[in-house]
């Protein structure tokens, strides 16, 4: 159960804090006060207050160091969350309530205030708190930072005790780092807005060049921390399979797509990519590894020398990272294009009757197909995905998309699932599927020989295309002397199922791996599946 507090940061703030503090006690929530070593006339009024808690710290050591007396105190006293007032009084106490409710709904999530300012907000500091708020978004990777220096939050204190624990300010710049830090390590937060009025003879303890100097450098330490920090997420729980690492990991890095596509220029963004993915090849061992042991594999099936060097693949993977920047803000060109099978694609997929079953494959950039299908004329597909625990990755997707990309949540399908999917193609919808990946469930998968090796291939795509009573293609999309090679390729016009529906759709399943095998010899190094395949 949430056992709340309020925590009022105090120093020299005699004008209002009576005031402060008889509004706070309508809500019968205990109220504890940090007194940064105010002066005399400011202890004096605080002696006057009945029914609050007082920490008296002995040395004015700022706002950040009050701010972390407090949580402590809070956490000692049996507190669970810390609900962030500042003395000033310029926050409307209205919301509390409404504050309150929210941290009861997302109990491990930190409620930070948006201010809305009235007429009277300088607007140095408006566009100030607008420079720094750019900054931590920078730092933090995210686009989802509202305001970091508003002082009205509640605090879930064993869920933020790691970012307190990393946090170096004391001063004016807490409010920023603790949200940082917090974001970094994966706390969720919610926004709400909130009143922010500002008086005419309002004392402020912001010193402006001390504390705008202090806020300069910890923007700067954060954003030099930041190759760490990316490496990081790229290694943490690096041996479980995708679907085995959960939303946060996988969500983190659409957040960082989407920061980099609204707020980088291009060849900046090229740049920041491929340097990004030589940190990735020098520090990911097993990665290397399985690419390695793939072109092994490629050597010995084709009987062709194929060199067992993996930095290629890595360097593709940050090329086809950046075309797909490309593509989602409509800069690929037609003449970029290049159709094997310009009429069978027309035929089969522009202006269908019914929509069929499309494979696609971790090999060469699939998006690309995606993509443009949404600037053809009577050609429409839906990507199937899986989505237990993951809404706000695809969430975030749909953002980096611009919503052109239409994704269907599934994570069972049941007869709700099916049913859905049965309107899909009957409208001449096409839905998409990857088809080297590893199955979520472990229970619809085959071995079949793969680069003369048995390896494990999910038949479940071919269920779905047998049950709907639709066609199965595979598409390709390799990058080929600077253009999109992009290829249909038939698998089945029908498939009828027997009692033993795993042998019903081998056959469809080894043409497929066969097509596969036929494009890993045409583009090798657009091999981008980093994971032991053959495991």
């Amino acid at each position: 159960m949430n056992k709340f507090a309020f925590l009022v940061p105090y120093y020299n703030h005699p004008q209002n804090i009576k005031e402060l503090v008889a509004a706070l006690k309508l809500h019968d929530i205990p109220i504890i006060i940090v007194d940064d070593g105010s002066d005399e006339p400011s202890k004096a009024v605080l002696r006057e207050l009945e029914d609050v808690l007082l920490l008296t710290r002995p040395n004015n050591d700022g706002k950040g160091a009050a701010m972390k007396d407090g949580f402590e105190f809070a956490f000692e006293k049996g507190f669970t969350h810390a609900f962030q007032i500042d003395a000033d009084f310029q926050h409307d106490v209205g919301m509390i309530e409404r504050f309150l409710q929210a941290s009861r709904n997302f109990p491990q999530s930190i409620i930070c205030s948006n201010p809305v300012y009235d007429e009277n907000a300088p607007r140095s500091r408006v566009y100030g708190r607008k420079i720094t708020n750019f900054w931590v978004r920078v730092n933090a990777l995210t686009t989802k930072m509202k305001d970091t220096m508003c002082g009205f939050r509640i605090y879930p204190l064993e869920t933020i005790k790691e970012a307190v624990q990393k946090s170096k300010t004391n001063r004016m710049e807490f409010d920023m780092e603790i949200l940082l830090n917090a974001s970094r390590q994966g706390v969720d937060m919610r926004w709400i807005d909130i009143k922010v009025r500002y008086e005419k003879d309002g004392v402020s303890h912001f010193k402006m060049l001390r504390d705008n100097a202090l806020i300069s450098l910890m923007h700067a330490k954060y954003f030099f921390s930041l190759p760490k920090f990316i490496f990081l997420k790229f290694f943490k729980d690096k041996d479980k399979l995708w679907w085995q690492k959960g939303e946060r990991a996988n969500a983190f890095f659409l957040e960082l797509t989407l920061f980099l596509v609204r707020y980088t220029p291009t060849f900046i963004l090229n740049f920041i990519i491929k340097i990004v993915v030589l940190f990735y090849y020098i520090f990911s061992k097993n990665e290397r590894e399985n690419i390695k042991n793939f072109r092994r594999n490629l050597k010995r099936f084709s009987g062709r020398e194929f060199s067992t060097q993996a930095f290629e693949n890595f360097y593709e993977f940050g090329v086809a990272i950046c075309d797909k920047f490309r593509v989602w803000q409509d800069k690929i060109s037609k003449d970029e294009l290049d159709k094997v099978n310009a009429k069978l694609i027309d035929d089969e997929l522009v202006g269908a009757k019914k929509g069929q079953v499309i494979i696609t494959s971790h090999l060469g950039n699939a998006e690309i197909c995606k993509a443009i299908s949404t600037n053809v004329d009577g050609f429409e597909m839906v990507v199937l995905v899986y989505t237990k625990g993951s809404e706000n990755f695809y969430e975030i997707m749909n953002k980096i998309s611009l919503g052109k990309i239409r994704l269907l949540n599934v994570n069972e399908l049941d007869v709700s699932a099916m049913l859905e999917l049965k309107n899909i193609v009957d409208s001449g919808v096409h839905i998409g599927v990857m088809g080297d990946r590893v199955p979520i469930n472990g229970d619809k998968f085959m071995s079949v020989r793969f680069l003369g090796k048995e390896a494990k291939f999910n038949y479940g795509p071919y269920l779905l295309a047998a049950i709907l009573g639709v066609k199965v293609s595979s598409l390709w999309c390799e990058k080929i002397d600077g253009k999109f090679r992009i290829e249909l390729m038939p698998i089945a016009q029908s498939i009828a199922l027997s009692r033993d529906k795993a042998a019903s759709v081998r056959p469809y399943v080894q043409k497929y791996v066969k097509q596969l095998e036929e494009h890993c010899l045409k583009a090798p190094s657009q091999w981008f599946n980093f994971f032991d395949f053959w495991r």
